[in-house]
């Protein structure tokens, strides 16, 4: 509801709260009623003006605004956006403006809406309710808009429906119908029926007889007692009949068919002429427990609404199990990779060759980088994976593997959480990773101690990390990796391609504290420094740092993506007898030929 609902002088805590019990009717009430709902107040109440004809004259500047709109799920709105909050002039809603200030119920109207306000520009029946408060002053309005063609229609339906459809109007314009949010939403597809208060099937749709029909219950059902149909059924009028209120259950049968019921007691209004003849009724035939029958709930019927759930909820065991069977492989891709990253420590204890040791030592490192993301993973593979948990623990293994014991590497993390899809957060765990290798290696070599740092940065629909340390600096004739002139560790060149090619984003590493940039442009050397062979040439001895920025990429673009991959790739042949198996290769220039594998 409007929050200016809640600040109207007019209104007292209980006008307000009334309004809020209507508004819990309002979307059950649009879907049965096959139109839009809105609940409208008049602002600057309190200015109201009396004329001399005794009745009420609103201000020049009230305005009535539209505190709730509930679009129907039955079938399309006529209204493109959504109405709450919008406020009219009186003289765009007469009908509305007549209801509120001549306390009486408006006359049905039929009137062209203009096609801005409206998806198709056709003309629409207006029914008012006004909203009356325990003084029985009128402090609102509710207003029902129905599709000229769906008006036609609703006149056609049998009698007891179009008369169950008026008492749920009247109960929602009250607030008397008790536990609204239960009844959920009433979709296209699903069917609807009416018990009477002999509990007798009044009306049922055609969705409803074909699903009763589906489970082998009579073609004609209408007229019979509610026995007749399942033994849910019967239980849940009773239920809601006693209780007063919505009543919803969820049934799943032997043969995995699950339906979903509500229940809506529904109350003649008072004074009409079902509420005087049953009354007549009581009277008559049970006059010596007049004060049991009063005492009693007023039921006069119960609409049914029945939802064929099967598809759904078999879709998502589906689902879940497939899910479960992901996070499952997931789990033992991280295991296998852990198995792998400890054999290769054996080998490189075992090893006496200092370098190969060191090789080994950034081969795990690497495997333990990619063992996180599957980690994560196998928790929950739909969630978008928290890079800054990554890098927590890509720090932690950093610390404890690369960093040689006596020496005093201090670690420091910073930046919020950032969530991104796993093919990002893979890439971001390997870059991340090398970053931090190179700067223990070769930016705090020969150093017992130093400081490395890691920052994280949102920046709207772009990621900025950065790692940076207080070492040596970049070395003399430090050059780009991208244009593969010599030097470039393989380290660098990894961080390379993964910016650039995977993230889409762009790489900068530069001295910590100095101005000079080097990244893939190169631009004018600065004030004081002299270019060899196009190069900057930059000593700095305040350390290093690394920044890498790239785009989000969005969870449906990466499904999209995965998608893309899956289609392209190669279909595998059956072969003929034996036990190879064939595969037909990408064709390209020099091989289209097909290729074996054993």
């Amino acid at each position: 509801m409007d929050a200016r609902v809640n600040s109207c002088p007019s209104l007292t805590e209980r006008d307000i709260a009334l309004l809020y019990r209507i508004e819990a009717c309002l979307p059950i009430t649009a879907d049965v009623s096959r139109s839009d709902v809105m609940l409208c107040c008049l602002t600057d109440r309190n200015h109201v003006l009396s004329s001399q004809s005794g009745g009420r004259v609103p201000p020049a500047d009230a305005r009535i605004l539209v505190a709730r709109h509930a679009a129907p799920r039955s079938l399309s709105s006529i209204y493109v956006d959504d109405l709450t909050g919008r406020a009219y002039t009186l003289a765009a809603q007469p009908t509305v403006h007549r209801a509120l200030m001549e306390d009486r119920r408006g006359k049905v109207a039929q009137k062209k809406v203009p096609p801005g306000r409206t998806s198709s520009g056709a003309p629409v029946i207006q029914q008012v309710f006004p909203v009356r408060n325990a003084a029985n002053r009128v402090i609102g309005a509710m207003l029902i808009e129905t599709n000229m063609i769906e008006y036609e229609r609703q006149r056609r339906r049998d009698r007891p429906f179009r008369q169950a459809v008026g008492w749920l109007q009247s109960m929602a314009v009250q607030g008397e119908i008790e536990a609204a949010e239960a009844a959920g939403r009433f979709g296209s597809l699903d069917g609807i029926f009416l018990v009477d208060e002999q509990s007798c099937i009044s009306y049922m749709s055609g969705i409803a007889m074909n699903l009763f029909r589906s489970v082998g219950k009579g073609a004609e059902t209408r007229g019979g007692p509610i026995s007749d149909l399942e033994t849910e059924d019967e239980q849940l009028v009773s239920q809601a009949v006693q209780a007063n209120c919505c009543v919803k259950s969820r049934t799943e049968s032997e043969d995995g068919r699950v339906w979903v019921r509500t229940a809506i007691p529904l109350r003649a209004p008072r004074g009409s002429l079902h509420e005087m003849s049953r009354r007549m009724r009581e009277q008559l035939q049970a006059r010596r427990l007049r004060s049991l029958v009063e005492r009693t709930p007023r039921i006069d019927g119960v609409l049914v609404l029945l939802h064929d759930a099967t598809v759904a909820v078999q879709s998502e065991r589906e689902l879940n199990v497939k899910s479960a069977m992901i996070q499952e492989v997931h789990h033992r891709v991280k295991n296998n990779l852990q198995t792998i990253a400890a054999i290769l420590r054996i080998q490189s204890r075992r090893s006496e060759s200092v370098e190969e040791r060191q090789h080994l030592t950034d081969a795990v490192n690497r495997i333990f980088s990619m063992s996180v993301i599957h980690e994560f993973l196998s928790q929950d593979e739909h969630r978008p994976i928290n890079i800054r948990d990554v890098c927590l623990r890509i720090v932690g293994q950093a610390r404890e593997v690369a960093v040689n014991p006596g020496r005093r590497v201090e670690f420091e993390m910073e930046g919020p959480n950032i969530r991104l899809p796993a093919s990002q957060a893979t890439a971001s765990a390997l870059v991340v990773n090398e970053l931090l290798m190179n700067a223990i290696e070769h930016g705090l070599k020969d150093r017992e101690d130093g400081k490395i740092w890691v920052a994280l940065e949102d920046l709207g629909d772009k990621v900025r990390i950065e790692v940076a340390d207080n070492g040596h600096g970049l070395p003399s004739g430090f050059g780009p990796v991208s244009r593969g002139e010599g030097g470039g560790s393989l380290g660098l060149q990894i961080v390379h391609t993964l910016v650039t090619d995977d993230l889409k984003g762009e790489l900068l590493i530069e001295p910590k504290g100095k101005g000079a940039r080097i990244d893939g442009s190169w631009g004018p050397p600065p004030a004081g420094e002299v270019p060899t062979n196009g190069k900057v040439a930059v000593v700095a001895r305040s350390g290093t740092r690394a920044v890498i920025t790239f785009p989000k990429r969005s969870i449906s673009v990466e499904s999209v993506v995965a998608q893309a991959q899956q289609q392209r790739r190669p279909p595998r042949i059956q072969g003929p007898a034996g036990p190879r198996a064939y595969v037909k290769e990408p064709q390209t220039a020099e091989d289209s030929q097909w290729s074996g594998h054993a």
